[in-house]
């Protein structure tokens, strides 16, 4: 082993293999019953790609039956990865049995791609970032030509047509952040035990080497108090587990610096330049002011939105209102790129917090099938969302057709109004093709809330648009039915599938997020400098879009007997609204500016909401003051969820 504890490619795959031909069908008969009746993305896919997925698997289990041949079980998985992977939905995927599930290959080094005089060129980064760089035959810095003798434009192309993006912007970005290191768990191994690469070396000659696979496990020694995120049992969820799973492993073997902080027991994470993270989100969230910008910009970057196990979705969610609450006033750039999403409610209730308006939360439907009826008849069931209220649209499609059932909101409208605005300048939105599934679903209610500027580095989001469920979620959601279909897989074995729809709102309602993602407003292409010097091309680029006036809107409260009176300090605020307990109390014109102001309000109020408005016809509002009655029974201004 080495200093990340890596094997040889060649030395792993001899501890592979231990599956007999009846625990190979079993997984088959698994993965037909799912796709055919749990699958909610089954009739787009079937009508976009011309594809009929189970007949293959129909065919596969009956020449298992036989058991004719006697194949190596790398067939069965490949056979299985290349059904699942013709779906392109990074949710609905078959997961390799131990000792696959856990393990990492890579190579020592990361491709990065910028485009210079229209061409695209291929930079190589450090595996790791500190000084403990593992020893590897190819220079950091260098440009990349050739991949086993094919050019490394094609190569990537390639490459991404074995991968299940949805589109061919996220297909690309895919096999860039992949190129050099993957799941073996959900990609399987590399076809090749090592790769011949060609590269300018720094003084511009072509040099040629050779790079030998390495595989890593994670070990409680590297791990440490850096737990795995967890998708068992977790029906909620809206991620791409293969993301985050190789994120997470990508962090335990490259940025030794975060895993220490976190193993430290300090109570904040932080990067050079920036500003501190609560531990317990330091995978979740980078913040900082953008240097060498005026006005200064403040950049938050949006890793994922799993919380690790033991983190509560509110925590999650104060800490983005926390850092919001740092940027400077001339605007903040959130930056979603990577993000393979997470907890579906907790990113609309990020999007809450930067806008005076209600958003709109986005629907979730599931496919009309016998099995997926028995499950929400057989709802609730513990520790499960109550999946009651798409039963009777499930029930009525058995007499009108439908093929899928009515989609319901997925965040509520009471945990929308916790939310307090949390910054009111303007923001902008940052996104690749490797943005999916919540992540995707915080992109579209950006764009579909009219939040601000979508700036893309890819033509597109990677179009992940699912709540995704486990193969053990399926057998927990049947628990008290005789005769479930479901059986547990062996060996560590998985499938994970698209369990609800996800479809947008505002100006594309109905539309679905699948395949079709979030196109940007604008687009930047990389550059050389944004690879060398922290993104400084993309952050000036997004600062230029964010210049807009300042705007302010402070407000004090003072309590008295049937009445608040309320001080102001505004600009660029014309209005402000006064609502108590949800209900109208008065308006204050605030064009000439305005002294204190009594707004007549019963006694007892739970809460007061001051609304500030822009001109416009009709005005705008652009910004809210939530003041919430503490445990004390004083008015306070709510700065987090209460």
């Amino acid at each position: 082993m080495d200093e990340l504890g890596s094997t040889s490619l060649r030395a792993f795959l001899r501890t592979a293999g231990t599956l007999s031909a009846t625990e190979k069908r079993l997984i088959a008969e698994q993965a037909l019953t799912v796709l055919e009746q749990n699958y909610a993305h089954l009739p787009l896919k079937a009508a976009r790609y011309a594809l009929n997925p189970l007949q293959r698997l129909r065919l596969l289990i009956a020449r298992l039956a036989r058991g004719t041949q006697d194949e190596p079980e790398w067939r069965f998985h490949a056979e299985l990865l290349d059904i699942f992977n013709s779906l392109r939905d990074l949710h609905t995927r078959y997961v390799l049995p131990e000792p696959f599930a856990k393990a990492v290959a890579f190579l020592p080094f990361r491709v990065k791609e910028f485009t210079a005089d229209a061409t695209r060129h291929f930079h190589v980064a450090p595996l790791r970032e500190d000084n403990r760089r593992p020893v590897g035959t190819v220079p950091s810095g260098v440009e990349l030509l050739t991949w086993n003798g094919v050019p490394m434009d094609r190569a990537l192309d390639v490459f991404g047509d074995r991968l299940p993006g949805a589109n061919p912007a996220a297909r690309r970005a895919q096999a860039l952040d992949k190129f050099t290191v993957r799941s073996l768990g959900f990609a399987g191994p590399p076809d090749e035990e090592f790769v011949v690469i060609q590269f300018l070396d720094h003084n511009g000659v072509q040099q040629e080497t050779r790079e030998a696979w390495r595989v890593a496990l994670p070990t409680v020694e590297n791990q440490g108090a850096m737990l795995q995120p967890a998708f068992e049992d977790r029906s909620d969820l809206e991620v791409d587990e293969e993301a985050a799973t190789v994120a997470w492993l990508k962090t335990l073997l490259l940025a030794p610096d975060i895993v220490e902080q976190i193993n430290s027991g300090a109570d904040e994470i932080t990067t050079p330049g920036g500003i501190g993270v609560s531990k317990d989100l330091g995978t979740c969230f980078d913040a900082r002011v953008v240097p060498d910008l005026v006005p200064a910009v403040g950049h938050i970057r949006i890793r994922n939105f799993t919380p690790p196990e033991g983190v509560g979705m509110d925590a999650f969610v104060d800490e983005f209102i926390r850092l919001l609450g740092q940027m400077p006033p001339a605007g903040v750039i959130i930056d979603i790129r990577g993000n393979g999403g997470g907890n579906a409610v907790a990113a609309e209730m990020c999007l809450q917090a930067m806008t005076a308006r209600r958003i709109e939360s986005q629907p979730l439907q599931f496919i009309t099938s016998p099995l997926n009826l028995r499950i929400c008849r057989n709802s609730p069931v513990e520790h499960m969302e109550d999946l009651r209220p798409w039963l009777p649209s499930m029930e009525q499609a058995l007499e009108s057709g439908a093929v899928h059932s009515a989609g319901l909101p997925r965040a509520s409208a009471s945990q929308l109004a916790r939310v307090p605005q949390a910054h009111l300048g303007p923001v902008l939105l940052v996104t690749d093709g490797r943005v999916y599934s919540a992540a995707d679903r915080f992109a579209a209610g950006f764009q579909d809330n009219e939040l601000g500027i979508v700036l893309g580095v890819d033509g597109n989001t990677g179009a992940g648009g699912a709540n995704v469920w486990t193969h053990s979620d399926l057998i927990r959601a049947m628990t008290s039915i005789a005769d479930s279909p479901y059986v547990t897989l062996p060996a560590g074995a998985g499938i994970r599938v698209a369990m609800r729809r996800t479809l947008r709102v505002g100006r594309h309602t109905g539309a679905p997020v699948e395949d079709f993602g979030v196109e940007p407003d604008q687009r930047h292409h990389t550059t050389r400098d944004d690879i060398l010097r922290r993104d400084v091309d993309l952050m000036t680029r997004a600062a230029e879009l964010l210049r807009q006036p300042l705007r302010r809107f402070e407000v004090g409260l003072e309590e008295s007997p049937s009445a608040l009176t309320l001080a102001f300090d505004v600009e660029n605020v014309q209005r402000a609204d006064v609502y108590a307990d949800s209900r109208p109390r008065g308006s204050v014109d605030l064009t000439d500016g305005a002294g204190p102001v009594v707004i007549p309000v019963p006694d007892g109020a739970r809460e007061v909401r001051v609304v500030g408005l822009a001109t416009g016809n009709p005005a705008k509002p652009v910004a809210v003051r939530i003041f919430r009655r503490n445990q004390a029974g004083r008015l306070v201004l709510q700065t987090a969820l209460m």
